[in-house]
């Protein structure tokens, strides 16, 4: 079963996305912030990372760096979500692999999500 981590400081973002993904048979977890989220993305083996940018006092931009620049993380893709109108640009800044643009329809969503886990498994 495919791993996803939910990095997102809106509960009710987390609660559909988790909701979703679990329907399409993805195993999900969350971490509602940025305290400690080394320690979280280490352990939850994701394939795929779906990133708030702008968590509360953090951008969440520091952590897909983070994932990217880490030798045992970097093949993790990593999905960045905004209403930033400049997405685009930070997710190429930052290394991301994608990108969904808030708020995000629930069957390109789920399409968007499905490419990434399929384009990890092809790289492997």
């Amino acid at each position: 079963m495919k791993r996803i981590l939910i990095i997102e400081d809106e509960q009710d973002i987390v609660d559909i996305a988790t909701i979703i993904l679990e329907d399409e048979g993805y195993e999900v977890s969350s971490l509602n912030g940025y305290p400690n989220f080394e320690e979280k993305v280490n352990e939850s083996h994701a394939d795929l990372v779906l990133l708030d940018l702008n968590l509360d006092g953090y951008h969440g931009g520091d952590i897909c760096k983070y994932i990217k620049n880490n030798d045992q993380l970097k093949s993790t893709s990593v999905i960045l979500m905004s209403a930033n109108r400049d997405i685009a640009a930070t997710k190429d800044e930052v290394g991301a692999d994608g990108f969904i643009t808030k708020p995000f329809d629930l069957t390109d969503f789920v399409n968007i999500v499905k490419t990434f886990v399929n384009k990890r498994e092809l790289a492997i």
